[in-house]
């Protein structure tokens, strides 16, 4: 079984975003699978939910507003998710902000071992800069995750462990925590599926941006808010096939 699962707190994302993506899922994976939103909210959502598990750190009420540092740090909840929903099988994390293109039914396989999303598009020149370094840079994008089972859980009991030390090192995300406390433990989503809209696909060959690249199949679709409202709601109006039009719009936005 293929369960997928994402999170939506507070107001900024309404429960459009998150049916988009159900919808995304719908549609372009092809066996039987279990969605799941993690919320503060369910209402409007299309989808099983289930409340953003309380265990004291992770949870958002304990530091949105009053810390800035690992912004996203709620998403190393999703790594318990055998025992928050009870489901075998393998998993796929989504962030809200992606546009599914084609069919990613494969993921049942390569969720086989974890996997995340390498950064092809930033030049590997960046890994040897003073900068990249002292701030933890990283070469990963969690923006889609795999991994089999419970084989993630140590991430999650490592992070409630070492909570302060570990937001407080990887201040920039938890893209930083894995690229450089996980690194060993991922592999990589195969790189003809993913691109950046606003950074391209890869460097120094294709970076392109704001590209509609029709062979791959996830675009992380990085946008200003009302940009991104706009195109969710375009999408949700069509049923999620007029992704090419909604890039086109936000160019556009972007270029003038």
């Amino acid at each position: 079984m293929m369960n997928f699962v994402c999170i939506k707190w507070g107001d900024k994302y309404p429960a459009k975003y998150v049916n988009n993506l159900y919808n995304m899922v719908k549609k372009n994976y092809t066996n039987l699978f279990t969605f799941t939103c993690y919320t503060d909210d369910a209402d409007g959502l299309i989808c099983d939910t289930a409340p953003i598990p309380d265990d004291g750190i992770l949870h958002p009420k304990y530091w949105f507003g009053k810390e800035t540092f690992c912004f996203d740090r709620a998403k190393f909840s999703v790594f318990n998710s055998h025992n928050w929903l009870g489901y075998e099988g393998n998993w796929c994390y989504f962030d809200l902000d992606v546009v599914i293109q084609e069919d990613i039914t494969d993921v049942l396989e390569l969720a086989q071992k974890p996997r995340i999303i390498q950064c092809r598009w930033q030049p590997q020149s960046q890994k040897h800069d003073r900068l990249f370094i002292d701030i933890r840079g990283t070469f990963f994008n969690s923006s889609m995750m795999l991994w089999p089972g419970k084989s993630c859980e140590h991430i999650y009991e490592d992070v409630i462990e070492n909570s302060e030390s570990v937001f407080k090192t990887f201040f920039k995300g938890s893209d930083n925590y894995h690229y450089w406390r996980q690194r060993d433990l991922w592999k990589d989503i195969p790189g003809g599926w993913i691109y950046s809209w606003n950074r391209g696909k890869h460097h120094p060959d294709d970076v392109e941006w704001f590209k509609f690249r029709k062979d791959a199949k996830v675009c992380l679709f990085t946008l200003t808010f009302l940009t991104l409202s706009f195109c969710i709601d375009r999408l949700n109006r069509s049923n999620g096939d007029n992704i090419y039009m909604c890039m086109q719009y936000y160019t556009r936005m972007k270029t003038g």
